[in-house]
């Protein structure tokens, strides 16, 4: 009864600490990548099992994790493999309360004091990024297994057991398919199995004989890692600051895991790698008195057992071989604060019960104080936003979050708000190329809109402004300097206008409009022949379009020299347009007019001009009437 309690305490309790995950979203840290947009994830069975087996896509060889993902349905649902990474998180709780209490030889009192050490692991802040993130799931399903393999091969250690060995053997290779998280896993055996109190002893060559299997695993799958990862190289980083890291992140982790605090979702690499060494040697000093006190007040055989497996579990990812963007990350902590909830309950648990109760007590005030700063700390991770924002409000100088912030606020409909991120990204990472092609987007953008409404409400010198500013941020941006082109021809700056005309043109610009507006511009320069060849050859293109025809009509009756003219050719034209447009457009008809008249036919041109001047009365535009009856008047008779 005892025991199913306990177990229910703790899965339960894990369960309520996380459950607001279950809502989050995805993240556009890595998960983008290899999730939403992975189309491997999506295709049939036998496609992805091949894929999973031999890709290293995100740099990591983890088939088991991506079989895991496309296991919770198709399309991928951030709902479900944040429910599946609670589970898996409440599964490892009730595996370590199994293997603590294995460790300790539970009886009643000790069932409570496995309880509660495995809940200041379970419900910690440290905690919450493994959980919380969805791209963080190949730990959670890596430790699960590696816990149950510890604990069988406890089994063979303490009873000879030699199924349980080679069972303990196979879900190692389980847990390191899932993400090679613990290559150094057979030292840890070894150190346990001879930390152990048995009798007989069992010799060390019969311990480590007995890892070997464990080891032929490890070996290559740890190479196969190591190689997808894009490990940074000592001309970026020296091998200094390595080794301050590797001194500094072991009591790093161990005083975070005493003393959470509030802390940033992301602790980047420095952009320029330091060594500080008088927090190394802090740390090292640090870490030796705490060893030298554990040994003390327990055991060697204990102390040596939990720091040998703590650091085993650390070591590849204490900073000698950085990789990625994150000098530490709270997920690096999972497997060993294991070690740590385990060594903690092995130390106290030969205390006696009045101790123990005490230690209970406090313990489950610990877990409370955890889990609810574990309920706040998870509320940062529930969307980019949030997570960004928070990152960037630890550390107004850290690139990474800036950038993803802005990124953040671009796929949220905010590109306004993500300019300044974007500006203060490329203050401290000038040459930050992806920042400065984001922020040269976004002001285009904003620039190519202030543009558009300019013009739109016949603002042509602040549109071209507008333009301007805009192109200076994208020079390839063809529309723009269309857009900028015939903004100038309405302010009058015909030669600028013909060059942005003439440069949109040659970037594949082929709308009529522009044809048209730069036949226009090239004829206000005297340059008839090549408005005309122009206006052809887009008629070409664009059979039929009324404006190119319309010009082209006019210029043929107004060309110069005289010989580029063809007033025939003018005359069916316009004729041709008159009719589609129903004779009721008043500039149809005033080419109409010049196309007549310089074919001779000056009664037919009379007539033209008498309808639009109608017309333009009509629409209450007496000038434009007046010119057309004056245009009438002179006309020969």
């Amino acid at each position: 009864m005892t025991r199913a309690l306990v177990l229910v305490v703790v899965v339960a309790a894990t369960v309520v600490t996380f459950q607001s995950v279950t809502g989050f979203g995805f993240l556009n840290w890595d998960d983008h990548d290899a999730l939403v947009n992975n189309q491997a994830l999506v295709a049939s069975w036998p496609e992805v099992v091949r894929w999973a087996f031999t890709t290293t896509h995100m740099d990591h060889y983890q088939p088991l994790s991506w079989l895991a993902y496309r296991a919770t349905g198709v399309p991928l649902s951030a709902a479900r493999i944040h429910t599946l990474a609670l589970v898996l998180h409440a599964l490892n709780a009730g595996c370590l309360l199994w293997l603590t209490a294995r460790l300790i030889h539970a009886d009643r009192d000790r069932w409570w004091l496995a309880a509660a050490t495995t809940l200041l692991f379970a419900v910690h802040p440290l905690r919450v990024e493994t959980v919380a993130w969805t791209s963080a799931l190949p730990y959670l399903l890596s430790y699960g297994p590696l816990l149950v393999a510890m604990g069988c091969w406890l089994r063979w250690v303490h009873e000879g057991d030699e199924q349980q060995r080679w069972l303990a053997v196979g879900l190692y290779a389980v847990s390191q398919l899932a993400r090679v998280t613990a290559p150094l896993f057979p030292l840890v055996l070894g150190v346990v199995a001879l930390a152990s109190r048995m009798a007989p002893p069992r010799r060390p060559a019969e311990v480590w004989r007995a890892t070997w299997p464990f080891a032929v695993i490890a070996l290559p799958l740890a190479a196969m890692e190591a190689a997808a990862r894009q490990a940074e190289t000592l001309a970026d980083i020296g091998f200094a600051p390595r080794l301050a890291w590797a001194l500094t992140h072991p009591a790093l982790y161990v005083w975070r895991s005493i003393a959470p605090g509030m802390a940033s979702p992301l602790d980047v690499l420095p952009r320029v790698p330091v060594s500080n060494w008088g927090v190394a040697l802090v740390a090292t000093v640090a870490t030796a008195v705490v060893v030298t006190a554990t040994s003390s007040l327990r055991s060697r055989r204990v102390s040596v057992a939990m720091w040998g497996s703590y650091l085993a579990l650390l070591v590849p990812v204490v900073g000698l071989l950085p990789s990625g963007l994150q000098v530490t990350a709270d997920r690096y902590t999972y497997g060993p604060a294991m070690v740590l909830s385990l060594g903690l309950a092995a130390a106290l648990a030969p205390s006696g019960p009045l101790v123990r109760r005490w230690v209970i007590v406090a313990a489950g005030g610990a877990t409370i104080f955890f889990a609810q700063a574990s309920m706040l700390r998870a509320g940062d991770w529930r969307d980019s936003l949030t997570l960004w924002s928070t990152a960037v409000r630890f550390d107004a100088n850290n690139d990474v979050a800036l950038y993803n912030l802005a990124l953040a606020r671009i796929e949220a409909g905010q590109p306004g708000a993500a300019i300044p991120e974007l500006e203060r990204l490329l203050v401290l990472v000038p040459d930050h190329g992806p920042g400065r092609a984001q922020l040269n987007t976004l002001v285009a953008d904003r620039e190519e809109a202030a543009g558009n409404a300019a013009a739109g409400e016949r603002r042509f010198v602040a549109a071209v402004s507008a333009y301007s500013r805009a192109l200076a941020s994208d020079a390839a941006r063809v529309r723009v300097r269309r857009k900028r082109g015939i903004a100038l021809m309405e302010t009058g700056r015909m030669d600028e206008a013909a060059a942005d005309l003439a440069a949109a043109r040659e970037a594949g610009d082929r709308d009529p409009s522009v044809a048209g507006a730069l036949a226009f511009a090239w004829s206000s320069q005297g340059k008839h022949a090549a408005a005309l060849d122009l206006l052809r050859d887009s008629l070409r293109l664009a059979p039929g379009d009324l404006a190119l025809t319309g010009n082209l009509a006019r210029l043929l009756v107004t060309a110069e020299p005289a010989t580029l003219r063809n007033p025939e050719e003018a005359l069916a034209l316009a004729a041709q347009l008159n009719d589609r447009t129903g004779g009721s457009d008043v500039r149809v008809l005033d080419t109409l007019a010049l196309a007549l008249a310089a074919t001779g036919r000056t009664r037919d041109a009379a007539e033209a001009l008498g309808v639009a001047a109608t017309l333009a009365r009509d629409a209450g535009d007496a000038a434009l009437a007046a010119a057309f009856d004056q245009r009438r008047a002179a006309l020969p008779r």
